[in-house]
């Protein structure tokens, strides 16, 4: 049953994210459209591979909330503000 629901929930992230690299322009602005379809588009690709939901820096599980706001995530919250962070310094 448990891992049914998972299924259902990883088709709904690639229904979503289908739909974001579908409606998505593909604008060369660094950060803009093209980026988020791009991201789109690798995340599709994460979910096939079996990979999707793991943080590209720490290896850690990304939580399921923030996988829901930004289905194309690639990391958990803690490494993204941290990158952020070094980003802006």
């Amino acid at each position: 049953m448990r891992r049914s629901k998972a299924n259902a929930q990883l088709g709904k992230r690639h229904d979503m994210l289908r739909e974001i690299a579908a409606t998505e322009s593909f604008s060369a602005a660094p950060g803009g459209p093209y980026s988020r379809a791009a991201e789109a588009l690798e995340a599709m690709q994460r979910i096939r591979e079996g990979t999707y939901g793991t943080c590209a820096d720490c290896g850690g599980r990304i939580p399921a909330a923030r996988l829901q706001a930004k289905p194309e995530a690639t990391r958990c919250v803690r490494c993204q503000v941290e990158r952020e962070r070094n980003t802006a310094a």
